[in-house]
């Protein structure tokens, strides 16, 4: 069973920029020539208020490395949020402050503010004080959200849940400001500042309302850390101050533009567009790819909804149910490619062999033979799959999972789900797949074990594998054999998962299972992987990556 998934286009993310004649101006119309004609440019650039105060807060946080320190941004971080708590907290005691909208992307930092503030002020409830919408709320949520979205005070809201809603008491905007993927945040964020616009009825009046022709306020929280040495701790601060410079002038740019058309920089004037990529993922996905996502979700759900045992239970029984899985990689038919040694099949022995080869000198590598074209980053190896099929052989044993009469209770428990307007409806959505999948391998319930094979080709399909899998194959083998249970959370697959994904932008990401048979593993997609990467270089500047120039440095130390 399973086929190729057809090709599909992705667009990276970027931002688009080009010099200005001038300032620019909200809604104006100005003669012009195009082609040797004459021309109208109407600018329909404005935002809703009769003026924008705008208040920039920044944070830099410096610490003097140390090898034995792990640094995070945690510290950082919590200042920033005991600064928005504080913010919050005047604001609320204000009486004509008007609503609030914050913006704020981490989920869990979402869910402490609010515990915060209820903590600060007493009471602070949902639906009566505030409202909470991130991309995961329920059908019910929303039906609820329509009832009281004039009435709270403060509207929380990630990225992903801020498109095609509006809040017209809006007056004052609190954004936070993600230090990750700057080009796709930057759109996130002037798409949220125009949450607060439109007109809303009060107190059961028939007369439309507005704010606006109102003055509105709009607060930026930026921060960054800087790691400094003892020889030069003023290089590392003023690095990190200029790296916060830079953001701050494209973020100035990118809403003057959308405001009145053109921003500032230096003495010109520019246009700046943010545009985020959009990915078609979903599109033709394979089955295991919408199996993995739908556990990945039901999950995630879970880890809202602690005290939910029936997402518990079904995301623990779909991944068992597809745990145990062989992964085949073979030569695409027509690739067209020149004969190369894969890194799997010289896995065990690529760690003597190099030594062996590099102990008469580097150049005895040249022997090694023509390898396989991989990216290292970190102390990670990333292969890229646009010329292998890749075969999925799944083994799926019911009897192991649950016994002949719990069958029909599992199948229950999935249309719970799929039914339950209190979940979100993507989750509902894909857990019909999986009732599917079930209704399938219970047509033979005779034969309690069963198999499902798919076969896939595709350009944006990567695997990954540790550094350490080369020169430690023979004792990861050992530990893999003994079996252990590996603690939930820190599992080989789940930290390669994180790690991935800290390094680029993945999605799909198999095995479904946790246990490994030999070596750990990761197969993912990333539609901007490549492009990433090719950043790093450019025709015009031969150095251009860290871990070059950290190289170039070392090279050029005086000793």
């Amino acid at each position: 069973m399973g086929d190729a998934a057809p090709r599909r286009d992705v667009a990276p993310d970027k931002i688009f920029f080009r010099p200005a004649s001038g300032p620019g101006f909200p809604l104006s119309v100005e003669p012009f020539e195009y082609g040797r004609s004459p021309a109208t440019l109407i600018n329909a650039n404005s935002y809703p208020a009769r003026s924008l105060d705008i208040t920039y807060k920044i944070f830099i946080e410096s610490s003097q490395f140390k090898e034995s320190k792990l640094y995070d941004k945690s510290d950082v971080v919590d200042r920033v949020q005991t600064e928005i708590t504080a913010d919050l907290n005047e604001l609320l005691n204000q009486r004509n402050a008007g609503q609030i909208i914050v913006y704020i992307q981490n989920k869990q930092r979402l869910k402490k503010l609010t515990e915060k503030l209820k903590e600060d002020r007493g009471k602070f409830e949902q639906f009566e004080d505030y409202l909470e919408i991130h991309s995961n709320i329920s059908e019910s949520y929303k039906q609820e959200l329509q009832k009281h979205k004039n009435d709270v005070k403060v509207i929380f809201m990630t990225s992903s849940a801020s498109r095609g809603l509006s809040f017209p008491k809006t007056k004052h905007i609190l954004v936070d400001i993600p230090w990750f993927q700057i080009e796709r945040n930057l759109m996130e964020v002037i798409q949220v500042i125009y949450r607060g616009r439109g007109e809303y009825i009060e107190n059961g009046a028939k007369v439309k309302k507005t704010l606006d022709g109102k003055d509105k306020y709009l607060t930026f929280y930026l921060y960054e850390q800087a790691i400094y040495y003892r020889e030069e701790p003023e290089k590392e601060l003023r690095e990190s101050k200029l790296s916060l410079a830079n953001i701050l002038l494209i973020l100035k740019t990118a809403v003057m533009t959308r405001i009145s058309g053109a921003g500032q920089i230096g003495k010109k004037h520019y246009m700046m567009i943010p545009i985020g990529g959009k990915s078609v993922f979903a599109a033709g996905d394979t089955f295991s790819g919408s199996m993995a996502a739908l556990i990945g979700e039901l999950k995630r759900e879970h880890i809202r909804r602690r005290t939910d045992k029936l997402l518990n239970e079904v995301h623990g029984s779909l991944r068992k149910l597809l745990a145990r899985a062989r992964f085949v990689l073979t030569d695409a038919e027509k690739s067209g490619n020149p004969k190369t040694v894969d890194y799997l099949s010289v896995r065990e022995t690529l760690g003597k062999s190099f030594e062996k080869l590099a102990s008469k000198g580097f150049d005895g590598l040249l022997k090694f033979g023509n390898l396989e074209a991989g990216h290292i980053s970190g102390s990670l190896l990333l292969v890229s799959l646009k010329d292998k099929n890749l075969q999925e052989n799944y083994e799926i044993r019911l009897e192991q999972i649950f016994k002949h009469d719990a069958d029909d209770e599992f199948l229950d428990k999935l249309r719970k789900v799929s039914k339950s307007s209190h979940y979100p409806e993507s989750l509902r959505s894909a857990t019909r797949g999986a009732i599917d999948l079930v209704n399938k391998l219970l047509e033979g319930r005779e034969n309690r074990t069963q198999r499902y094979e798919q076969n896939s080709v595709r350009t944006d399909q990567y695997y990954a594998l540790p550094l350490l899998t080369f020169i430690s194959s023979e004792a990861m083998g050992d530990y893999f054999a003994k079996g252990i249970e590996e603690p939930e959370g820190k599992t080989f697959r789940e930290l390669l998962s994180l790690y991935v994904r800290s390094l680029y932008p993945a999605d799909n990401m198999l095995p479904i299972g946790y246990n490994y048979e030999k070596f750990p593993f990761v197969v993912f997609r990333s539609y901007s992987l490549n492009e990433i990467r090719n950043k790093l270089f450019t025709d015009k500047q031969l150095l251009n990556s860290h871990e070059l120039n950290v190289l170039n440095l070392i090279l050029a130390r005086d000793e």
